[in-house]
């Protein structure tokens, strides 16, 4: 006999037979537009299917938590399913100010054949589903993978990367049955873009990743299908109480807009402890701004003591909130231990130096110990207490913690002792070697920013593709900000790009501590140097524009206060791209436009004072590789 139970008003459907073959429970999102059907296959296989806007995204797709040679996923029955809906607000970093979430939360019972317990629980927004498994238990279990995949609908292609361990890889796009195997031995690395068949995007990451093992995805040949592995972790991991997996999120949209706009990972992440911040991410010792750092620029030798103060006197005349000292300051070769003093009494006395200018220190440490090159390291508990009590007691405002090169349930664990023991001192964190963020600076907001992306350093020894730019914003960005420090004026290192290009990865790159890579002089002789000593580094709104298309082209308009800045990337060859200033709210505006020389790569023209408004629209000439940068400001009153 066959139970229906139907609560067609707030979105749920459950379909459920006594005998347990076959099982159903069927969520639609708050305005309708995406629905999820989780049911039990014939081989009592738990599974799930996702629709958007009419036309399916994912086919029945697998799901299940292996834990102590338990597979949670085989041989299921569900429960009768509970539903509440939520919404989600709070302050934030990056693309805009708030995030505001509205979504339906769905827990479902479910048993195994061998009357093992636990939840599924499922939130369902507008624009994308997510899931996480919950196994209640005590003691200590060792979950050893998760059956979990994803299988798309025919015609679907994929943006995928092949960087698992610093996620430092380039974006290619594949059709979804002909990833090539050998491309990704150690899987694709998340989140993967996808265009849908038919238009639309997709994109699948993962949230609330602390205290678990970081996910890759592996493409089956010939099929339609990612599933999941565990690279760092192959043989378990150990973990005590109630297991949580994190969400595995799927975001959905209609344009490439919604894509960026999508805030799920965050949302899905616990809020901040009220203790150490007790404004959350606006607490006060929580200082987004610009930086000046040396190292790109400088390499090894920008690190010797005798030219920090230089450094610090360039910072306070780009108008950069800090000043980043990086790898090698503790090294005996740099000299900072100099006349009766040791490295962290230097280190004061350049943070006192600084203060005076206007300007904060952060400082460079190696997660391990490295004894040719004299890296203390910070791998154990006594270790990170020590470092960042010093940091505090000398003035330094933040921290670059780097060479991480893992997601494992082990070094997830160093990440979060890291960041809860520099929030006791009041002291920021960048992690730099580091996985793809995750929702981390909602919980533990002094992560003000971290690599996990293949920035402009690798312009120095290598090439980074116009196309790598121009797909960045709709990939690796979407889940999160990213310390890709941008912009060179050095011909010789612009390797297919122009000025205009390099300083509008300032505007489409988000991070709220945005690390200058150039010399200052190149900056301070620039025309835009009005613009490198004032752009933001957080956003009250983000706006794509239309012919924005991934790898090909990037256009972006943001939003400070009253003032917009728009950049524009060419991931190509040389076109026109026209400018709809649609996105400026009523009213009169001055714009300043810098803009690709015609066949100079080196060269910045510059437009000052250029009046537009809503209704104006501006062709634009892009070189090869090139770029475009607008500041906007609104007409007084």
């Amino acid at each position: 006999m066959r139970r229906y139970s139907a609560a067609s008003a707030i979105g749920l459907i459950i379909m459920t037979t006594h005998a347990g073959t076959h099982a159903q429970v069927s969520i639609k999102s708050p305005q309708g537009k995406v629905e999820v059907a989780v049911s039990v296959d014939p081989d009592g296989r738990l599974i799930y299917a996702t629709r958007y806007a009419g036309r399916s995204v994912l086919a029945p797709s697998r799901i299940g938590v292996v834990v102590d040679g338990v597979d949670y996923g085989a041989g299921v029955e569900l429960g009768t399913a509970a539903q509440r809906d939520f919404e989600s607000r709070f302050a934030w970093r990056g693309n805009k100010s708030e995030v505001h979430l509205a979504g339906r939360a769905v827990s479902i019972p479910i048993r195994t054949k061998g009357g093992a317990a636990w939840t599924l629980e499922l939130s369902c927004f507008d624009n994308g589903v997510a899931y996480r498994c919950v196994i209640p238990g005590e003691g200590t279990r060792k979950v050893t993978g998760e059956a979990a995949a994803w299988e798309f609908a025919d015609g679907t292609r994929a943006w995928c990367q092949p960087n698992t361990t610093n996620y430092e890889g380039v974006h290619e796009r594949f059709a979804i049955d002909a990833i090539p195997a050998d491309k990704f031995p150690r899987g694709i690395g998340m989140p993967v873009t996808f265009e849908l068949p038919g238009g639309g995007y997709a994109a699948l990451t993962e949230s609330n990743l602390l205290g678990y093992s970081g996910m890759t995805l592996v493409p089956v040949p010939g099929r339609r299908v990612l599933k999941s592995a565990f690279r760092d972790d192959p043989q378990g991991w150990p973990m005590s109480g109630d297991i949580h997996t994190p969400w595995r999120v799927l975001m959905l949209s209609e344009d490439l807009n919604g894509l960026v706009n999508n805030d799920m990972v965050p949302a899905l992440c616990p809020p901040p402890d009220p203790q150490l911040f007790p404004d959350g991410i606006r607490t006060d010792w929580l200082e987004p701004g610009r930086c000046f750092w040396q190292w790109w620029a400088y390499d090894d030798g920008g690190t010797h003591w005798s030219k920090q103060k230089w450094f610090v006197d360039r910072a306070a005349e780009l108008n950069c909130r800090y000043y980043l000292v990086d790898e090698g300051w503790e090294h005996s070769r740099q000299e900072w231990a100099s006349e009766g003093k040791d490295v962290w009494a230097r280190l004061k006395e350049l943070c006192d130096y600084a203060r005076g200018k206007g300007v904060g220190i952060w400082v460079w440490r190696g997660w391990t110990a490295n004894e040719r090159r004299q890296w203390p390291g910070l791998e154990t508990p006594q270790k990170r207490e020590d470092f960042f009590r010093r940091c505090a007691e000398a003035g330094v405002k933040g921290t670059k913690i780097d060479f991480m090169d893992s997601e494992s349930h082990d070094r997830l664990a160093f990440y979060e002792d890291c960041l809860r023991v520099a929030a006791r001192y009041r002291v920021m964190v960048n992690f730099h070697g580091a996985y793809k963020p995750t929702g981390e600076a909602r919980t533990w907001p002094n992560e003000m920013t971290r690599e996990g992306v293949r920035g402009l350093e690798y312009n120095k020894w290598d090439i980074l593709p116009p196309t790598h730019y121009a797909s960045l914003p709709f990939t690796r960005f979407l889940a999160g900000h990213g310390d890709f420090t941008p912009t060179t004026f050095q011909p010789e290192r612009l390797k297919g790009t122009t000025f205009a290009q390099q300083l509008a990865g300032s505007v489409v790159f988000t991070s709220p501590i945005l690390c200058w890579a150039d010399k200052p002089d190149l900056y301070l002789a620039s025309p835009a140097v009005e613009f490198i000593r004032h752009v933001p580094t957080v956003w009250d709104e983000t706006v794509v524009l239309p012919g924005s298309a991934i790898g090909e082209l990037a256009a972006i308009a943001r939003r400070s206060g009253r003032d917009w800045y728009v950049g524009v990337i060419n991931g190509g060859k040389a076109r026109e791209f026209t400018l709809d200033f649609a996105f400026l709210p009523g009213g009169d505006y001055r714009a300043d436009l810098f803009v690709d020389a015609p066949g100079e790569a080196a060269k910045l023209d510059v437009q000052r004072d250029v009046g537009v408004n809503a209704s104006t629209q501006r062709v634009i000439r892009l070189n090869d590789g090139g770029g475009f940068v607008a500041t906007i400001r609104r007409n007084s009153p």
